[in-house]
């Protein structure tokens, strides 16, 4: 599948503080919840994975934070559109968002194993663009452990620009591409369904960025 192409240079690039702020107004300001956006997250994740490995067994690595609740949501999408998937935890502390889409998964047939995961696709959901400092303990052992299979990340390749990070085929980040990944390719970009309303709010610059399509290739 081709996505529609939007240019780096026509995107506003977003700090790790404004991200985090866009996520706060989102909830508190506009009513968007967690699970409403790991929807848009999952889907699209879901949707990148068949487009550049339409074949093959699927792991999700998943952290226990919101991007890991995607990368979950994922694994649901991916099921439902034929592909054998397994889950492996990087934590059993996971936040409530998380929980309610391995609870979803559960009801499906699906846990998550303990076992080192066997799988030539891989969904890096480890962690996302909160990170600070190098991968630690089970997830740099998973991150280790991808490098050699096909890698999709959410949001934030895990322990991007530090030593032991995973190192994708392609990345998917959501609602506005982050600075720290202005040079990584291949780079798609989600619609989290965050009106332009809450971009003007924050004085960022934008207006119907995803009017092509809810997936994005960024040149």
């Amino acid at each position: 599948m081709t996505y529609p192409t939007v240019f780096a240079g026509a995107l506003p690039w977003l700090t790790v503080e404004q991200m985090t702020e866009a996520d706060r107004l989102a909830i508190e300001t506009f009513g968007i919840g967690l699970l409403q956006m790991m929807e848009h997250a999952g889907s699209a994740l879901a949707d990148v994975v068949m487009t550049h490995a339409p074949d093959g067994d699927v792991v999700v690595l998943a952290g226990g934070g919101n991007n890991g609740g995607g990368g979950l949501c994922a694994a649901r999408h991916l099921v439902d559109r034929g592909r054998l998937v397994a889950v492996t935890l990087a934590t059993d502390r996971l936040g409530d968002a998380t929980r309610h889409h391995l609870q979803t998964l559960a009801a499906m047939g699906i846990g998550p194993t303990d076992e080192q995961p066997d799988a030539p696709v891989v969904v890096d959901a480890l962690v996302g663009y909160g990170l600070e400092g190098p991968l630690r303990g089970r997830a740099a052992e998973l991150a280790a452990w991808s490098a050699d299979r096909l890698v999709i990340s959410l949001d934030f390749p895990s322990g991007f620009g530090y030593e032991g990070a995973v190192d994708p085929s392609a990345t998917v980040t959501l609602a506005l591409p982050k600075v720290e990944l202005r040079n990584l390719r291949p780079l798609y970009l989600a619609d989290l369904g965050l009106p332009d309303a809450l971009w003007t709010a924050m004085g960022v610059s934008t207006t119907a960025v995803f009017a092509d399509g809810p997936i994005l290739s960024v040149e």
